[in-house]
């Protein structure tokens, strides 16, 4: 009878805690209320067929604790933009705490078998793995070069945002909206904004197919050069874990993941910075995993080591806090790490500060590490206008364009207001505007605080989704006068879109959300704090962290790193849990 109380009473306050996602979603009363009920029978059921005594370690009660309690505050923001439905009032307060022990209690459960799941050891094999097993490698290679050829038949030449439009610009010297940011450092239009190497690659390639007549061709040698580096880079991971004596099946099952699931071969012909950035973390990570696995050290190990935190540095502008972050970590195997770390930092601030300078490419600007400030003052404007003292609204307008922050702001997206940045600022303007800042902060805190958990919700929110894969032609350049275009394969295009729209809305989706992304490097990072095997994934750490300052919500390239490390590094985390002594 006790148990059956409990059952009931942890269905009911599972239900309040979800309740509102079912009413938001679906607005037909009646299927809402068939939903309803449904939903408490599943409930009832769901707790009624646990295991007797389910009990997590301390750690991930709190974990999944903090996990509940942000899901109900953004899902409060979610709808209000504020923290209203949480702290609102008394009533909304002790609603909103049933909604967190309701989901606590619902989530613990899920964690628990999570942690027994990847706890369990799987043995066995069968010919297909044993064969995978001899020669993964070039098994992997093959595989994944047939899966993502036909997004690049399919989708030829290539797929591109708005920000390769611009790259591709700034290499045949056409005038784009990166060089209206800074003050130029000569006649060149090229900068720094989007990694200059990238840009370069990208830009030269294009620039070869212009000269041979055919544009297209151009992106398609890029296309070809971006997906080897892939492609490898995904084969040679799944590879170390077959070598390190780790059940190839886990290798095995998780390029069946990669090559099946769409979202990786629609970013396999995606010109953006992040997928070539998400190879070399990718790279950076298993290096740190060897490192700290491997007995005697060499010379290779701190070459193939400093080469690669370069790649991540010169791929992507704030790579570098990785390397700085993830570096001192491995010391204490060898103090020679040290040299490496001082190398790579020299090395990466020398070539933007000096050597980019000196050949005529133009830096960024400091409006870029500025957009949550800038955020923050936008939303102070558009709802404390008059609380604004005249002498601070002057300060403000030297730095932003004060008079249409209030029009221009938008909760989840940073770029309207900072693109306004004036980029003529001297060093008091900004510290008068860094003072302003402070002064407003102590006054309207919730303000700040509404304007910074407004572009990060759905990185910690699975119940907010959005765009994932480019797969439209971006008009940018046919616009500029260049014959960009897509095959005649329109039908076969759809195809592929609405197979990944299916994989989406399907319990392989999951695993894609942006949230649970999160949330899930999150607890694996946790999992592995026991031993020194957790250093491989703070690079996958600071990927979050990127998050945190983002300047745009539901911006997927920029958790797709974190997926990818969390997918392609699964043989060797499930083989790292599996061995720790204790199970928990």
């Amino acid at each position: 009878m006790k148990k059956i109380i409990k059952n009931i009473l942890s269905s009911i306050l599972t239900f309040i805690s979800v309740y509102a996602y079912v009413s938001m979603y679906i607005k037909n009363i009646n299927i809402a209320y068939s939903i309803d009920i449904l939903l408490l029978v599943f409930l009832f059921i769901y707790y009624s067929k646990l295991d007797k005594n389910i009990e997590l370690d301390k750690k991930y009660k709190i974990f999944t604790l903090i996990m509940s309690f942000i899901f109900v505050l953004f899902y409060s923001y979610e709808v209000k933009s504020t923290s209203e439905l949480f702290f609102g009032s008394i009533t909304n307060f002790v609603i909103s705490i049933i909604k967190v022990i309701g989901h606590y209690l619902f989530y613990k459960v899920l964690i628990y078998y999570f942690i027994k799941f990847i706890n369990k050891e799987y043995k066995g094999s069968n010919k297909i793995i044993t064969k995978y097993s001899e020669h993964p490698f070039l098994y992997s290679f093959i595989f994944l070069s047939v899966c993502y050829g036909i997004y690049l038949i399919v989708y030829y030449p290539a797929i591109i945002n708005y920000d390769n439009a611009n790259q591709i610009k700034e290499v045949m010297d056409i005038h784009t909206r990166y060089i209206d940011a800074l003050i130029p450092v000569s006649n060149s239009m090229l900068t720094n904004f989007n990694p200059i190497i990238h840009t370069l690659i990208l830009g030269n390639l294009f620039k070869l197919g212009y000269y041979l007549g055919n544009v297209n061709f151009g992106l398609f040698l890029y296309s070809l050069f971006q997906i080897i580096i892939v492609i490898s880079s995904y084969s040679y991971t799944l590879t170390y874990s077959i070598k390190h004596q780790i059940n190839p099946k886990y290798a095995f099952n998780t390029l069946l993941f990669l090559g099946l699931v769409p979202l990786f071969g629609f970013y396999s012909i995606t010109a953006v910075k992040d997928t070539l950035y998400t190879c070399f973390v990718l790279l950076f990570s298993l290096k740190l995993y060897d490192i700290v696995n491997k007995d005697n050290l060499n010379y290779k190990d701190y070459l193939s080591l400093f080469i690669i935190s370069m790649l991540v540095c010169l791929f992507r502008n704030n790579g570098l806090l990785i390397v700085l972050i993830s570096i001192p970590f491995i010391i204490y195997k060898s103090k020679k790490f040290i040299y490496v770390l001082l190398s790579v930092l020299i090395l990466f601030v020398s070539f933007n500060k000096v050597i980019l300078p000196a050949v005529g490419v133009s830096g960024t600007s400091v409006r870029e590490v500025l957009s949550i400030p800038f955020q923050t003052t936008a939303r102070l404007v558009k709802y404390h206008d008059n609380e604004i003292e005249n002498i601070d609204k002057e300060r403000i307008s030297k730095i932003l364009d004060y008079k249409n922050m209030a029009k221009d702001y938008r909760e989840d997206l940073a770029d309207p207001v900072k693109n306004k940045f004036n980029k003529y600022y001297s060093k008091e303007d900004l510290l008068n505007y860094y003072k302003v800042f402070n002064k407003y902060l102590w006054k309207y805190p919730n303000i700040y605080i509404d304007a910074w958990v407004n572009t990060i919700t759905s990185y910690f929110y699975p119940f907010e989704n959005s765009w994932k894969v480019y797969h439209k032609l971006n008009k940018k350049l046919p616009e500029a006068g260049f014959d960009y275009h897509f095959n005649k394969l329109e039908k076969e295009r759809e195809a592929l879109f609405n197979l990944e729209i299916v994989i989406e809305a399907s319990p392989v989706g999951l695993l894609l959300n942006i949230g649970f992304i999160s949330w899930l490097s999150i607890l694996v990072f946790i999992m592995l704090c026991k031993n020194k095997n957790y250093i491989f994934m703070i690079p996958n750490m600071v990927s979050i962290f990127f998050c945190l300052l983002s300047p745009a919500n539901t911006y997927y390239r920029y958790i797709y790193p974190s997926l990818v490390l969390i997918v392609c590094l699964f043989p060797l985390i499930k083989y790292q849990v599996e061995n720790m002594k204790k199970f928990d």
